[in-house]
């Protein structure tokens, strides 16, 4: 048979098959482009299929720490153990959001140290705990633990009062029937204002005596205005107006003590209340009345009217003469405000536990030799007072381990928790470390010391009396 010639039947088959076989595919691909659906012909085009899948979210460190998670609850816990070998943990708090709510954490727990007494009384701490978190996985990891009380958003509020150190929502108001069923006592006008604080604290502390022997609450102007004197170098010696009471007083434990109603508010009740005529008021206008005659008094509302004229004009005026026996100024209702106390605290907390301390209230070429001869060479002093020099600091230097108020201003910086919460008090405005906040913040470290000594002139002692009267 000739190989050439093709074998029978077999050519006009093979054609038609081609044929029919290219059709079939024409027709598989008109069809599936008319579906959309994707064509792979490439075996190797497969694997790509899984590189298209969505990737995980990235991290985003910026957005705010969810405190509430229990893996970082666990891991602060067991952060906090490690930290303090020493201390005996009894319970934790749920972590709460810090500032940066991005970055921190805070969590209070109750706990005892080994050099507690036998009694097991635990004590409450709460700190602020750095947080930093991977930015692919969100993992998390803690930084670093702040120092005591560092963490302040994690204090649960006393019973009966609201954080100081968030401004409080205004008060709901009262029904005529809520309003009626109080007695109030008002100081109106007087000479007390932009005056120096002792001034002022002892006016304040007459008002609050006689809103207790009255049994009454007390309409109190919360802001205040301080004499030039506390002013801060360059702001032309003006008296400051707006100052808070709350920067200076515990004021949640002075409503604890004697029942006040912010005036703002209480002359906008009776306004809509009392104003109407069917709530009695008693007009007095002679500080010689004394508030014995006013104890069986019924009216809603009792005002004293002060005028012009100083020094007569003084609400402290009220408490002398007559009054002086039955109305005792009560000075364990005045507490500095728990935000000077933290930074006292965090002032004694740097130095070594036993310091002696000094209070110079004096010029002259003499300071160093009375603080050393009331002091022993060696000793870590903390040098307090007006009379305090930056010439003087470093003469002691040279036999004394030697502190001073200025070198812990990073406590009240505008970074520091002080600046944080103020500026919170305040409606979101900063505060400014004014003279007087240094003043008490200064004699509290000085009253710290385990041996105390004074270097005053003659004509600075009344000052020096003045003052002592009127620290809490």
């Amino acid at each position: 048979m000739d190989p050439s010639r093709p074998l029978p039947g077999r050519g006009p088959f093979l054609s038609s098959s081609v044929h029919a076989a290219a059709a079939l595919l024409l027709l598989f691909v008109l069809l599936v482009t008319l579906l959309g659906l994707p064509i792979s012909i490439s075996p190797r085009a497969a694997p790509n299929l899984t590189d298209q899948r969505p990737q995980e979210p990235a991290c985003d460190p910026a957005s705010p720490l969810d405190c509430a998670d229990p893996r970082l609850f666990h891991l602060m816990m067991h952060s906090a153990i490690e930290a303090f070998p020493a201390v005996h943990f009894a319970r934790f708090g749920r972590p709460v959001p810090g500032d940066p709510p991005s970055a921190s954490c805070d969590m209070a727990w109750r706990a005892r140290s080994d050099s507690d007494s036998p009694s097991k009384a635990t004590t409450k701490d709460y700190r602020r705990f750095a947080i930093a978190r991977d930015p692919r996985t969100c993992a998390y990891s803690v930084l670093s633990i702040g120092e005591y009380h560092s963490g302040p958003n994690a204090r649960k509020p006393r019973r009966a009062a609201k954080n100081a150190t968030i401004a409080p929502p205004p008060p709901p108001a009262l029904s005529r029937s809520q309003f009626a069923r109080g007695s109030y006592l008002a100081y109106v006008g007087g000479g007390d204002r932009c005056k120096p604080m002792p001034h002022y604290l002892r006016s304040l502390l007459c008002t609050l005596a006689e809103a207790r022997y009255l049994n009454r609450t007390l309409v109190l102007d919360l802001t205040l205005c301080l004499s030039a004197t506390y002013a801060a170098a360059g702001t032309g010696g003006m008296p400051e107006e707006g100052k808070r009471l709350a920067f200076y007083i515990d004021v949640d434990h002075l409503h604890s003590q004697v029942p006040i109603i912010e005036e703002g508010q209480f002359w906008a009740d009776w306004d809509r209340w009392g104003v109407q005529g069917q709530l009695p008021a008693r007009l007095v206008e002679d500080t010689r009345h004394s508030p014995i005659k006013y104890s069986k008094v019924r009216d809603t509302l009792i005002v004293r009217k002060f005028g012009d004229v100083e020094p007569g004009n003084y609400w402290y005026n009220v408490c002398e003469g007559e009054a002086k026996g039955v109305l005792r100024p009560m000075r364990r209702v005045i507490r500095w405000a728990p935000s000077l106390m933290n930074i006292v605290d965090d002032i004694v907390s740097r130095m070594q536990p036993d310091f002696d301390s000094v209070h110079i209230d004096a010029n002259g070429e003499d300071h160093r030799r009375k603080v050393e001869e009331g002091l022993d060479a060696g000793r870590q002093v903390y040098v307090a007072g007006e009379g305090v020099s930056s010439a003087l600091v470093e003469a002691l230097k040279a036999k004394l381990t030697v502190h001073h108020l200025d070198e812990f201003e990073d406590l009240w910086g505008t970074d520091s928790k002080w600046f944080l919460e103020m500026r919170r008090l305040n409606g979101g405005v900063p505060v400014e470390f004014d003279g007087y906040m240094r003043e008490v913040v200064d004699r509290e470290v000085f009253l710290r010391g385990k041996k105390k000594a004074e270097v005053l002139r003659i004509a600075a002692l009344n000052h020096g009396k003045q003052y002592s009267d009127s620290v809490p």
